[in-house]
């Protein structure tokens, strides 16, 4: 997935856009992330979720599914997930 190491802090992760590379569908932000516990890994993004005076749709976005952390996107790969939902 990751050639080598990346040092993102999360305020400039949460200015991202993110982008479902399987759609070309822009997700939204990132609003929080998920760790475990004690290593301290993230294992998955959240993007979207209620915002003032709308409901945006919320994704639990695995950190397999994250192919490309660039200066102003994040792109995901959601195809796979979507797929199992399906069946």
């Amino acid at each position: 997935m990751f050639r080598g190491a990346i040092s993102v802090n999360y305020s400039e992760l949460k200015k991202k856009s993110v982008i479902n590379v399987a759609d070309g569908k822009d997700l939204g932000k990132t609003s929080d992330l998920i760790f475990t516990f004690p290593q301290g890994d993230i294992s998955a993004i959240i993007v979207g979720g209620k915002r003032f005076l709308s409901s945006a749709e919320r994704y639990e976005i695995p950190f397999c599914c994250i192919k490309k952390i660039g200066d102003d996107t994040i792109l995901v790969d959601l195809k796979a997930s979507r797929s199992d939902e399906n069946q």
